[in-house]
């Protein structure tokens, strides 16, 4: 199941009806940017790959990373401590693959 959702973890009603549950971010925390990044004014956007497993562990790429190599570090640094609630198929955990958009905004 590959579903895009929005950074907050909502499934976008993904398998609705179907005895399907998307996996879900449940801890989420924020990058921190290195110095010169946050004098820089930023307005990008990455895409995370989430392949999340049963037991809830996930393994994170960014399949479209920013222009920015040094955000892009500090995105994965981050990512990688992003934990799931697993999808479900008729109750029972199961694989899968989410697409996360982060935004990131620095004025």
């Amino acid at each position: 199941m590959i579903a895009t959702v929005p950074p907050h973890g909502s499934t976008g009603g993904a398998g609705l009806g179907t005895g399907r549950v998307g996996a879900r971010a449940i801890f989420q925390p924020l990058p921190q940017l290195p110095d010169d990044l946050r004098r820089q004014a930023l307005d990008l956007v990455a895409v995370a790959r989430f392949r999340v497993e049963p037991n809830g562990a996930a393994t994170v790429e960014l399949v479209q990373p920013t222009s920015n190599l040094e955000l892009n570090r500090a995105l994965l640094e981050t990512l990688k401590r992003w934990r799931f609630f697993p999808a479900m198929q008729d109750g029972t955990a199961v694989a899968s693959t989410i697409d996360i958009r982060i935004p990131v905004r620095v004025e």
